[in-house]
């Protein structure tokens, strides 16, 4: 749902990718779509920050004004707070960077379907309706198929949902070719899920039945977007768009659904299924709005939403871009443990890896900036 400061994945080793691909997770892939299309070269004299930008800098993320001037000199900013939950954080991040549309539609267009073969394993896009062919890289670690031999609902280390007990069943586990099998049903089973999403929009969304107490991602999601409120705010038709989808038609919006297997160190490799809009408003030509909607997550997620508003300014005679990103998120990794404590550590590290992250786009765009020239 979002850039490598989403909670889950926050305080993990992130140099170990090429500069490519910087450190972006599964669900931030989309941020570089809407980065592509939206950065414009605005004629000199226009104004350095929108009002709306620095009123949701100021007054919603509650940034103070130095350091919004900080933004101004060229510093990202990037704070974590707790969210409505004990599972649950809102990070939000801000950098501003000099370079040309031609850059960066050449460097994010590349990332989109960037696989490092460290972080990212895997990537696709679904086409409409989907088909067999686009997950035929979609797999399962073996790790992940020997839990889901034992797996039993309420006590389960791989999050399937009401078509476990089936999958379970369809599998011949004394096969030679049992792994096969399994993610045959696996690729079958998401590319079934993504149809019906198609079609009915959020009545489709996963139960999670690994542990005791079921989670609804329709639940989940519901309350995500109910406790956003900015959203409402400074975009009510996109967000109206996500509620309805797909009774609702938005112009200027462009969907894209895809599905992304990453490996961070110390943690289970996570297959993330995602729902991406990238959003041009009519009535703001030099802005889009992307947002990232998890559909699923074989571990960890208990839901995510992201939303990035990418803003084409000017700097004097040079052209320039604020990216302004937001993600809400809740997980399991959040329960137990070290109760507050932990808490405040992870948060420590979602702010610290969206500084890295933004730094890291920043750098690499105005690096190469002059070249462009």
């Amino acid at each position: 749902m979002s850039i490598a400061a989403e909670i889950l994945r926050a305080g993990l080793n992130r140099g170990r990718g090429s500069t490519k691909r910087s450190a972006i997770s599964p669900i931030g892939l989309l941020v570089t779509v809407g980065l592509a299309v939206a950065v414009m070269d605005v004629a000199p004299g226009a104004v350095t920050m929108p009002q709306d930008i620095e009123q949701f800098l100021v007054q919603v993320a509650k940034f103070s004004q130095a350091e919004t001037a900080a933004l101004e000199n060229g510093t990202v900013i990037a704070k974590a707070e707790p969210g409505g939950n004990d599972t649950e954080t809102v990070t939000v991040a801000a950098v501003k960077i000099r370079a040309t549309t031609e850059q960066v539609a050449r460097y994010y267009g590349q990332m989109i379907t960037y696989v490092d073969g460290e972080i990212t394993k895997a990537f696709g896009r679904f086409s409409n309706p989907p088909a067999a062919t686009d997950v035929t890289n979609l797999s399962l670690d073996s790790d992940d198929v020997a839990h889901l031999k034992a797996c039993k609902r309420g006590n389960c280390d791989l999050r399937v949902g009401t078509g476990l007990d089936t999958l379970r069943s369809s599998v011949n586990w004394n096969a030679p070719d049992s792994v096969g099998q399994v993610n045959a049903l696996v690729r079958q089973a998401v590319v079934g899920y993504l149809g019906a999403y198609l079609k009915s929009g959020d009545a489709a969304l996963v139960t999670y039945n690994d542990r005791s107490e079921p989670v609804s991602l329709k639940q989940e999601w519901q309350s995500i977007l109910a406790g956003s409120p900015y959203f409402q705010q400074y975009s009510p038709a996109l967000r109206e768009y996500l509620e309805q989808y797909p009774r609702k038609a938005l112009p200027g919006a462009t969907d894209v659904l895809y599905w992304v297997k990453e490996d961070y160190a110390g943690l289970k490799p996570v297959i993330s299924v995602v729902h991406g809009v990238i959003y041009a408003p009519p009535d703001h030509p030099e802005r889009i709005v992307v947002v990232q909607k998890q559909l699923y997550a074989s571990h960890y997620y208990d839901g995510s939403l992201a939303v990035a508003s990418v803003v084409g300014a000017s700097q004097g005679t040079a052209p320039a871009t604020y990216l302004i990103y937001g993600n809400r998120s809740r997980g399991d990794l959040l329960k137990g443990g070290f109760g507050g404590l932990k808490r405040k550590v992870a948060r420590d590290q979602a702010k610290k890896s969206a500084e890295q992250t933004l730094t890291t786009i920043k750098s690499v765009l105005e690096q190469a900036a002059p070249a462009a020239r």
